[in-house]
């Protein structure tokens, strides 16, 4: 007894083997859907792991710092004394960086020199040459020697930048703050011996972030310790790496926690630092300004006691003594610390910013892959269990359980699911991170390297899914013949009763039908089931299609829109300030300018004010923002120059309450009319600021307000100047002409930097390679959902009707009505999934579009009507080339064989 029932049982086995040897069409496309599902749910979220992982693992190579300190009257060797001592602080480094400007193909651009520390932290990462030793040599970036046409070798000067704290230009990367513009580095040409990427910016300059950011160019360049001029000045900031930091991943909650111990640890130390260093610079300062009064103190000291005068000369002294103290006092504020961590570096935040968008894109797909691999493995499970009615029949009757006769069929499913599955895993896990993190993101960041991390939980989790329920959905099919008794089983299945259609009702239709026509009508609503799976599967692929080119067509839209729409200048041109006035008086004589709009730019950092409503949620918190901050004169006006209205077209207009700002800064912070933001600009003074409006602004973070509302947010009193250092310029001409203006402002020293409108429209689609190439690969999912599900569907009604449309065949049918006959379905079936899925795209652009928004970017859904056209044509051509190959199964039908009755 057991011999036989172990024969069964590998009878079954075979059977089941067979099974899907006999199915190949009906197993891989079980297989490609699964395939695709887990790929897309263990890529995605490989290369969003990936992606962080390469920044932390580069941070650890360079000694990122995971703390930096800004002094506002800096710092000296003893808080670098006092940092290291706090008990969470594995180092720290004081850091001497100075704004300086140099020439750049001939023209004046602004850099940032820092030396390197004795301690090793902040190490710029080395890509060719060698760092620098001597004290005039320096390493500069890819970018500066692309764009000064230098090489190693060559030679460099660079002086210091007087008005840099004023400029827009400020970097909002640096931890550095320049109070003055006093020589931090010695005077000279400097030798270029290395290229190095700068581990505070990594974000590629040639890349959509930098062309949304809002900020000018800042070469970043590094020269030795050497190099400083005056050993003993103080240190423009401090960087501090964290005990055990850099084991941990830099955007996990465990790092978080570390390093808020480690912040209370420093802030404990500020006070007493603080009062220290104000002590010390006031101290500096009152000696300095004393020794003016040597000279007159020796004269008082020799003067006879019996003078009459020396008593009064000494009370004299006495009194300008103190009035040098105090206006020393008055003029040197008390010392404060600005204590940031790695979210104020603007790679740091980008790259976080992408990576969960990444992951967000693994969480959706898979779920309406799943939904279809479902209703696949439903119409290709369903049509075997019915091919096999009689076997299941004579399986039961010779006593077979419901386990051992389903075990065929489970094991179709489940062998699909597997091959699928690791098919899926090797190309998600392996495959698509190679792709996305070499290839594509090195178009966003200059990340020398990403790590490969295979997360085996979720490589395994997805194709577990996948199984459970493509199983469950076999055991379901099967369950319901295994129900019926065997006696049932063996005799054929009685045809479903004829019903009457919707259109035979309709006499004046149905009379006007041919007779395929009416056979077409009749067999749509025969087939309730497949032809419900018809135009889910083509309702799923023409909205991915129509959301794939809507973005495209919203994306291709953007820069135009926010400069024609919005930013209606045609030039923005910055200066240092003090070269502004003679800047503006050149603008106004030139006869190309048609207005000019004086302004305050520089950049700023928006975060959470104290006390909002989003300070304690998920929203915002934390989070920073770097922004364009625009300050406008009191008497100017933005009319002509800036459209600002918020997205229903309501216009905005400055008040002195408060100040506008972007849609996407407000968007991060939960912001609306009323709400307040923290902002800090380039000196990090920061302030509470009222939003009076938020402005649909597509590219870049924006902050605009009145100079009475600055002065009121900052307290700033009317006796110190707005220091002007930018123009919003209209021009006459065509683009080039306004093109060729441009460049000539950049060719001029005195311009920091200079921006073209048109020059960054035409540029725009370059820029922007990486959303298109997203678009490409959604559209590439869409197609091969299309493209398996109407297969299947196709080849399970041809397998079907094989009597049916064998009957036609004897009955005269040429092989062109016979196709038409059967394909005329699917054509109409899809025509209805079209008409429902571009509707359906439209109201998935939004969501998707969250999902794949870029740090300062807001793109609205603007959808073309070629879109649609383009969507409904491909989906047609999917249905097309489907009926073409399914066309040869029906030359083949066997008319003899399939007309052959049941025995």
């Amino acid at each position: 007894m057991a011999t036989r029932r172990k024969t069964s049982h590998a009878a079954m086995w075979k059977d089941a083997w067979r099974a899907i040897r006999g199915n190949g069409k009906r197993f891989a496309a079980i297989a490609v859907i699964c395939a695709v599902g887990v790929m897309m749910m263990g890529g995605l979220s490989s290369v969003s792991v990936d992606l962080k992982a390469g920044l932390d693992e580069f941070f650890d190579g360079q000694s990122m710092h995971d703390v930096s300190i800004v002094s506002t009257l800096g710092l000296d060797d003893d808080d670098i004394t006092a940092l290291r001592g706090v008990d969470s602080v594995a180092d720290a480094a004081g850091v001497r960086s100075e704004s300086a400007t140099t020439k750049v193909d001939g023209r004046q651009a602004s850099a940032t020199v820092t030396a390197l520390n004795d301690r090793g932290l902040d190490l710029p990462y080395l890509t060719d040459g060698r760092l620098p030793e001597a004290a005039h040599e320096i390493a500069v970036t890819r970018q500066y020697l692309a764009n000064s046409g230098k090489a190693l070798g060559d030679t460099l000067e660079f002086s210091p930048d007087a008005g840099a704290t004023a400029s827009a230009a400020s970097s909002a990367s640096s931890d550095s703050s320049d109070e003055d513009a006093s020589d931090t580095f010695a005077d000279g040409a400097y030798t270029i011996v290395g290229t190095v990427v700068d581990p505070n910016d990594i974000v590629n300059p040639d890349g959509p972030l930098a062309l949304v950011s809002g900020t000018k160019t800042v070469y970043a360049m590094f020269v030795s310790a050497d190099a400083v001029a005056d050993g003993d000045a103080p240190y423009t900031s401090a960087v501090v790496t964290v005990s055990g930091a850099a084991d941990l991943d830099t955007y996990g909650t465990d790092y978080d926690g570390l390093l808020a111990e480690a912040k209370s640890g420093i802030e404990a130390i500020e006070s007493e630092r603080t009062r220290a260093r104000t002590e010390t610079v006031r101290d500096d300062a009152i000696d300095a300004a004393m020794a003016s009064l040597d000279s007159q103190r020796k004269a008082v000291d020799a003067m006879p006691d019996a003078n009459p005068m020396k008593a009064a000369a000494k009370q004299k002294l006495a009194d300008a003594e103190q009035a040098i103290r105090d206006k020393v006092n008055d003029a040197v504020p008390d010392a404060q610390w600005i204590v940031r961590d790695r979210a104020a570096l603007t790679s740091y935040a980008d790259v976080k910013t992408e990576g969960d968008m990444i992951g967000r894109l693994g969480k959706l797909f898979p779920i309406l892959f799943l939904v279809i691999a479902i209703l696949v493995s439903l119409t290709a499970v369903a049509r075997m269990v019915e091919e096999d009615r009689q076997l299941i029949g004579t399986y039961k009757a010779l006593g077979y359980t419901r386990g051992e006769t389903m075990v065929k069929y489970l094991m179709y499913s489940l062998a699909a699911c597997l091959a699928g599955g690791l098919l899926g895993d090797l190309l998600g896990l392996i495959g698509l991170p190679f792709v996305f993190t070499r290839r594509m993101l090195k178009i966003l960041y200059v990340l020398p390297s990403y790590p490969l991390i295979i997360n085996w939980t979720v490589g395994v989790g997805g194709v577990l899914l996948f199984v459970v329920l493509i199983c469950g959905s076999a055991m379901a099919v099967c369950a319901k013949s295994l129900s019926l008794q065997p006696a049932e089983l063996l005799r054929p299945k009685a045809p479903k009763a004829g019903r009457t259609t919707v259109f035979e009702r309709i006499g004046f239709v149905w009379n006007h039908l041919s007779f395929l026509g009416k056979v077409t009508a009749r067999n749509l609503f025969r087939y309730k089931s497949r032809a419900l799976m018809v135009i889910v599967g083509v309702l799923g692929c023409t909205a991915l299609m129509t959301a794939g080119f809507g973005m495209a067509s919203s994306a291709f839209t953007l820069i135009p829109r926010q400069f024609d729409e919005i930013s209606t200048y045609d030039v923005m041109a910055i200066t240092k300030p003090a070269d502004h006035d003679d800047a503006q008086r050149d603008l106004d004589a030139d006869a190309a300018v048609s207005g000019t709009l004086p302004l305050h730019l520089e950049s700023g950092t928006l975060s959470v004010a104290s006390g909002s409503s989003s300070a304690g949620s998920s929203d915002g918190d934390g989070t920073k923002l770097t922004a364009q901050l625009m300050v406008v004169p009191d008497g100017e006006s933005v009319d002509g120059y800036l459209n600002l209205h918020t997205a229903d077209g309501t216009a905005l207009s400055l008040d002195d309450s408060g100040a506008i700002v972007s849609a996407s800064a407000a968007k991060t912070f939960g912001l609306a009319n009323g709400g307040t933001v923290n902002l800090a600009d380039a000196m990090m003074n920061a302030a509470d600021v009222t939003v009076t409006g938020v402005a649909q602004y597509y590219t870049g973070n924006v902050v605009i307000m009145t100079e009475t509302a600055w002065r009121t947010a900052f307290d700033v009193d009317a006796d110190t100047d707005l220091a002007v250092n930018a123009d919003l310029i209209k021009l006459d001409g065509d683009a080039d002409a306004r093109i060729a203006f441009a460049d000539g402002l950049a060719s001029q020293d005195r311009y920091l930097s200079v921006s073209s409108s048109d020059k960054q429209m035409r540029d725009f689609a370059r820029s922007f390679m990486i959303f298109f190439v997203m678009i490409g690969f959604i559209v590439a999912m869409a197609a091969i959902l299309a493209v398996v599900v109407l297969y299947t569907l196709a080849s399970t009604n041809i397998s079907e009707r094989e009597r049916e449309l064998a009957t036609i065949k004897v009955l005269g049918f040429r092989r062109r009505e016979v196709h038409g006959y059967v394909n005329k379905e699917m054509l109409l079936l899809s025509a209805i999934g079209i008409a429902l899925g571009l509707p359906s795209g439209r109201l998935l652009i939004g969501g998707l579009l969250s999902m794949l928004d870029l740090p300062g970017m807001n793109i609205v859904p603007n959808v073309a009507w070629y879109c649609y056209v383009i969507a409904a044509a491909l989906a047609f051509l999917f249905t097309w080339l489907v009926s073409r190959a399914t066309n040869r199964s029906l030359d083949r039908i066997d008319m003899v064989g399939a007309l052959k009755s049941p025995e």
